[in-house]
């Protein structure tokens, strides 16, 4: 899928007149909705454009960064006309480096990489980013900046197309919930699993459990006993809560790690395969 696909930019020597202390070299990535920026020779700034193409373009979308090494520069939203937004500064060294997100404005998201005028370059910067279309139209109740839409419940096409296209599905429940500045991370004890994974991802699901996990059922169709939770983030905002009660996980592989796309109650995701119509795949409830 295009979740897939990468794009690796590499810019180097600083020896070029292109490459001054105040310079701004455009950067435009279109054509891959996930990939990784590096700047091996920091000089001047970049202003790196993202806009979705493909069967959806123009459509808004959340992006979402996540620095692996931004020693000497600094990154802003351009949020709007001579408005700036720090995202990342080098200059607050104490912070982690969390992935942050961001809403595009009449589809496109732009951001400047800024490299310190003073000398103090330590590159190169590398960064990853991750690009996921909204619901179009967006509910009027979640057309604010906030991202407070990551946790509505899905539409029944939402879930649908969750359901066919996530790398991992499994029924489970919540035995833990734990915070991390802008993500909730919860701690899911599979009870079936829909999709694990393929090969190249089990990483991963490796991470967040032993191997077994990979073995999603016994011969009953259940779990087997030396299953252990599963780890899937959500975003800013969502406030899940351990409990009672069954639910379907539909989640991508981003950042190394599970991110949540949908999560039904098991009643309401055997309603919705009831009632479907859709060619797209076969669901299973």
């Amino acid at each position: 899928g295009v979740f897939k696909t990468y794009l690796f930019l590499l810019f180097s020597s600083g020896l070029t007149s292109d490459s001054s202390e105040h310079s701004v070299r455009p950067v435009r990535l279109d054509r891959c909705w996930a990939g990784t920026v590096r700047w091996s020779y920091p000089r001047g700034a970049l202003r790196v454009v993202f806009r979705l193409t493909g069967t959806s373009g123009g459509r808004e979308f959340r992006v979402c960064l996540k620095p692996d090494r931004l020693d000497g520069v600094r990154v802003l939203l351009d949020s709007a006309p001579r408005r700036l937004i720090a995202v990342y500064d080098y200059r607050t060294a104490g912070e982690p480096l969390r992935s942050r997100c961001f809403k595009s404005v009449g589809g496109t998201a732009a951001f400047y990489v800024e490299a310190d005028k003073t000398g103090d370059r330590s590159g190169p910067v590398r960064f990853r980013y991750d690009l996921e279309p909204l619901a179009e139209p967006a509910p009027q109740l979640f057309v604010a900046d906030n991202l407070d839409d990551e946790c509505r419940p899905c539409t029944v096409e939402e879930m649908t197309q969750a359901y066919c296209t996530s790398s991992l599905v499994v029924q489970g429940t919540i035995v833990g919930v734990s915070y991390d500045g802008d993500v909730s991370r919860v701690r899911v004890m599979p009870t079936k699993a829909h999709r694990l994974p393929p090969e190249e991802d089990d990483r991963v699901v490796v991470q967040m459990s032993p191997p077994q996990q990979l073995q999603p059922e016994d011969e009953s169709g259940r779990p087997r006993r030396d299953d252990r939770p599963m780890t899937i983030t959500f975003g800013r905002g969502c406030r899940p809560a351990a409990g009672p009660g069954e639910f379907v996980f539909m989640a991508r592989a981003k950042f190394d790690e599970l991110a949540l796309r949908c999560a039904p109650r098991l009643e309401e995701w055997r309603q919705a395969v009831k009632a479907d119509k859709s060619p797209g795949c076969i669901l299973a409830g």
